[in-house]
């Protein structure tokens, strides 16, 4: 049966009314839903919110976002040892650039009071206004290892998402060399070299990056971007860092007690390879970082940055930081428009 009223004007105004009134009460709850301000107030627990810095960046912000990591990690240690139950709150809505490297960190520090039985600590977050820096943090990988809504889940063919693992893992470099190749136009042959860095990278996280002494636990983790001219590697460790485990001269030490010696010049040395810098002491060791050195001379990567303990290095750019940051960062890039040069020869 025809309903008569759909015909009606005053009818139509009236359902058309309601449907707004109902719109804005769904979008209103959605808010309320999402609201962290209110989700605090639910939990009734003490909690502790941490701003991200602007620029959320080990690469570009070293010092500020160091600061920011290690005033959070001394949150933890405090509750860890006074046993409050603690909620952590992540701000980033400010946020106007984050690279890989600053979400690996923040992942490693979360996954970490989770893997020592620290169940006190609960954390959330908001995403940046900037729809941009939001969609980046979405599709880095990052959320995958949160408990998140699936909506927030992206994925992009644009990067590798973040990775982590123990040992050498085939597959991990197996899938950031055919990435790699499929971006370029290249082949197995021409990716070799980057699975020797990963190679590299990886062994010697195992080798020497960890002992008793560390603040977290055994783990590397990896991000692989593709933009428009370049194609960028981040590879990070927790472990004690560079310039902590490095082989060292007496007359280092010496230095080092008087705090005269600079880290970044252990990260020169490593690179140069003129000076037997593995702990082990073999000679078949401690090849890793002059061989990455190598191919940043002959051009096949570009870019090249370490940031580890107080070190920053950076071809004719290095210094020492005034923060400590707990691990190694290595960034490297390819460059497509090099590869196209060398292609046209």
């Amino acid at each position: 049966m025809i309903d008569i009223r759909k015909k009606d004007p005053r009818y139509k105004r009236t359902i058309q009314r309601r449907n707004i009134k109902n719109l804005k009460q769904r979008t209103k709850r959605k808010r309320r839903k999402y609201s962290i301000g209110r989700h605090l107030r639910r939990m009734k627990k003490p909690y502790a919110t941490f701003i991200a810095p602007r620029i959320f960046s080990f690469l570009e912000n070293p010092d500020e976002t160091i600061f920011f990591f290690n005033e959070l990690i001394k949150k933890i240690e405090d509750l860890y040892i006074g046993g409050t139950l603690y909620l952590f709150v992540i701000d980033m809505k400010d946020v106007e650039k984050i690279t890989g490297d600053a979400l690996m960190y923040l992942l490693t520090v979360m996954r970490n009071t989770r893997l020592n039985g620290r169940k006190g600590i609960y954390w959330r977050g908001n995403f940046p206004k900037n729809e941009k820096i939001s969609y980046f943090l979405k599709s880095s990988g990052f959320l995958q290892y949160m408990n998140t809504a699936k909506c927030n889940l992206v994925h992009t063919d644009e990067n590798i998402q973040i990775q982590s693992g123990s040992l050498i893992e085939a597959n991990v470099k197996k899938s950031i060399c055919d990435f790699t190749n499929k971006k370029l136009g290249t082949d197995l042959k021409y990716s070799r070299f980057l699975s020797n860095i990963l190679t590299e990278l990886m062994t010697n996280t195992r080798d020497h990056a960890y002992n008793e002494n560390n603040k977290f636990d055994f783990c590397w983790y990896v991000f692989v971007e593709n933009t428009n001219n370049k194609i960028k590697y981040t590879f990070m460790d927790n472990g004690l860092g560079i310039p902590t485990t490095v082989n060292k001269k007496l007359t280092e030490k010496l230095k080092e007690n008087f705090k005269k010696e600079k880290e970044h010049s252990y990260i020169e040395s490593c690179l140069d390879g003129k000076f037997l810098r593995t702990e082990t002491k073999q000679n078949h060791r401690g090849k890793g970082l002059p061989e990455i050195n190598t191919y940043y001379i002959d051009g096949k990567i570009s870019e090249l940055t370490i940031i580890s303990n107080h070190a920053y290095y950076k071809k004719n750019n290095s210094s020492d930081l005034k923060n400590y940051l707990y691990g190694t960062i290595v960034y490297w890039e390819i460059d497509k428009n090099n590869l196209k040069e060398e292609q046209q020869r």
